[in-house]
């Protein structure tokens, strides 16, 4: 009868014991469920994915304004792998944006502290108001180019001299010749090939830094067909806006054409002919499309 008299608190303890240790297991479970996941970062941070991003100046002349919104798989070694626009507003501008988030290295999602592959959706605003156009850096700019004998491989150096007043150091992208090679940066112990190269749609892109306030890179170039052995073709882009620049093009014996007649023919020491065109200042990233090539 006594056993009877406390079997039922005896039930009541054991229940709430039982109770307690399930809702234990249910918090432990339930916190591994919902642990936090911590979103994948451009590198540099979204100021920095922004400077890839820029305006036409025809775009913003048809009066096109609005929203692109991209989805973005970024991989576990913080690279995009696929890219999704799903919020369209104009052929170009959604190029730009799917250009600018390819040639974009992130910080990886981590869960747990450990790297994770995930898709981010990201909206870009073009607005006449929010739009400036950007300063160029450069005191002075150059490039030239150098045929050998044969005209079908050139070689081609990149030159400028940057401002006082910038912070270093100065991010640059250069979109190189569809078949460059052996491309270069000049750092303060000479010349470096060890240099980054990354590929979007428009073709592969030179990035590089600077920490001083002389610029010098290069490339070497060969034509890729025989109708075009005797011709550069090149559609020059790079981040950072160019003041008024000079292209200069040194033959030896050959005899030259050009889409204009040159600004300046001038002899060098070596006796080689150097023919200088003057070129416009440019917006950041604004294409300017050069072809040279040897007069029949």
């Amino acid at each position: 009868m006594r056993t009877q008299k406390y079997r039922f608190p005896v039930l009541v303890l054991q229940s709430i014991g039982l109770l307690l240790v399930l809702q234990q297991c249910a918090w432990i479970c339930g916190k591994t469920e919902v642990s936090e996941l911590i979103k994948p970062r451009p590198v540099g941070g979204y100021e920095a994915l922004s400077t890839r991003i820029y305006y036409p100046r025809n775009i913003r002349d048809a009066g096109i304004e609005g929203t692109v919104t991209v989805k973005a798989l970024i991989s576990v070694d913080g690279q995009v792998t696929q890219v999704q626009i799903v919020k369209p507003l104009n052929p170009d501008l959604d190029q730009i944006v799917t250009n600018a988030i390819k040639r974009t290295p992130f910080e990886p999602a981590t869960r747990d502290g450990k790297p994770e592959e995930v898709w981010i959706s990201i909206p870009f605003v073009f607005a006449f108001n929010d739009w400036s156009s950007k300063n160029t850096p450069f005191t002075d700019f150059r490039m030239t180019i150098y045929p050998d004998p044969a005209y079908k491989s050139f070689e081609v150096e990149i030159e400028g001299h940057l401002k006082t007043s910038l912070e270093w150091p100065l991010y640059f992208e250069c979109l190189l010749p569809f078949n460059a090679s052996n491309p270069w940066v000049q750092g303060s112990t000479g010349r470096s090939h060890e240099t980054e190269v990354v590929k979007d749609d428009k073709g592969e892109w030179l990035i590089f830094q600077v920490s001083s306030q002389d610029l010098a890179i290069g490339f070497s170039y060969m034509t890729m067909v025989d109708m075009l052995d005797h011709k550069f073709l090149y559609e020059f882009t790079m981040n950072q806006a160019l003041p008024d620049w000079v292209l200069s093009v040194v033959y030896g014996n050959q005899s030259v054409h050009f889409a204009q007649t040159p600004d300046r023919i001038v002899t060098r020491d070596n006796g080689d002919t150097q023919y200088e065109y003057d070129i416009s200042a440019q917006d950041s990233y604004e294409s300017r499309y050069l072809e040279i090539g040897l007069e029949k």
